[in-house]
């Protein structure tokens, strides 16, 4: 059984929308929330492990970050 009550979730959708300060992404539910923070973890080491290999490739004695 989820965690997550429908009532309570219809509510802080209904919030969000009606909401002048409105989010991209709305998170409902600890069960998500845990999820969704087990998959930024594993992102985050991936990001971290290619570093170096992300400089590697970048032109010899480039310093400035490229104009985007």
């Amino acid at each position: 059984m989820f965690p997550g009550d429908p009532d309570r979730a219809a509510a802080a959708i209904y919030a969000v929308v009606s909401s002048t300060d409105r989010r991209h992404w709305v998170i409902l539910g600890s069960d998500a929330r845990r999820r969704i923070g087990l998959k930024l973890e594993m992102l985050r080491a991936e990001f971290e492990a290619g570093k170096d290999m992300a400089r590697s490739t970048d032109y010899q004695n480039a310093s400035a970050p490229p104009i985007l």
